[in-house]
């Protein structure tokens, strides 16, 4: 499972809709940096440098999902320029 850790910025909201587009689980955790949450001691283990958006990979090293989500993300930009003749359009 994809743990995101994010706030409702830009940058925050990219990484939102590229797991949502590539299809993976994931669960949200607010990070209100209006409150200064992204200094505290817990999200510091997690982003020692402090920003969000963080992903943690609760499954694990190796960074499978990292994986799915260029595969995901290749296969399908192949598909969207490539008219029927399976050439590029």
């Amino acid at each position: 499972m994809i743990e995101l850790y994010t706030w409702g910025t830009p940058n925050g909201r990219k990484v939102s809709i590229m797991l949502e587009e590539v299809g993976l689980d994931y669960t949200v955790h607010e990070v209100s940096i209006r409150d200064g949450q992204q200094h505290e001691p817990d999200f510091l283990k997690i982003s020692p440098n402090n920003k969000i958006p963080a992903i943690v990979d609760t499954d694990g090293p190796g960074g499978a999902p990292l994986l799915k989500i260029s595969r995901t993300f290749r296969d399908g930009a192949e598909q969207r320029n490539t008219g029927t003749d399976g050439e590029a359009g």
